[in-house]
């Protein structure tokens, strides 16, 4: 991230270390809490997933500091998109604590991905959504993002099991 935009808010993004899985397990917690899930991440878990070897997905994450405190994290991974044949990152999970919330740190890690994408030489940032959270979608509207035309669908372990 620019140190313009570091000395402008008090926001410093950097890539998450090790160390930082505490941290960034309570956020995803809070994110989880927010949304209605009884679901805590486990400090280790995060870990294995972030720095783990042999790990399948190359998840990694952002955070942001601000007066030396975790106070935003953004979780992200690569994708391959085939109706453009191109290269970019899907955005995970991104959580800001509620006392830093509409202070700039949400766009902070955003435009922290968006130059981490294009520096990679990546196309494009894809996310999704909750419905029922408007707030989020009003937000990455603002960004410049813009709704794609499709349906997600998911399925669980327990329905796997029935295939």
């Amino acid at each position: 991230m620019s140190t313009e935009i570091t000395e402008r808010t008090g926001i410093d993004v950097r890539a998450a270390q090790p160390e930082d899985a505490v941290s960034i397990a309570a956020l995803m917690s809070e994110l989880n809490r927010d949304e209605g899930y009884d679901v805590r991440a486990q400090p280790h878990d995060l870990a294995q997933a972030l720095f783990g070897e042999g790990r399948e997905v190359a998840v990694q994450a952002l955070v942001a500091v601000r007066a030396g405190q975790i106070v935003g994290a953004l979780l992200y991974y690569p994708g391959y998109d085939t109706f453009s044949a191109s290269l970019g990152y899907h955005l995970a999970d991104m959580v800001v604590t509620r006392a830093h919330r509409r202070t700039g740190v949400g766009r902070a890690l955003v435009v922290a991905l968006a130059h981490r994408t294009l520096g990679a030489g990546k196309a494009w940032v894809s996310l999704t959504v909750l419905q029922q959270n408007v707030a989020a979608q009003a937000f990455y509207t603002s960004l410049g993002m813009t709704r794609v035309g499709v349906d997600f669908f998911a399925i669980g372990k327990n329905a796997l099991m029935q295939l």
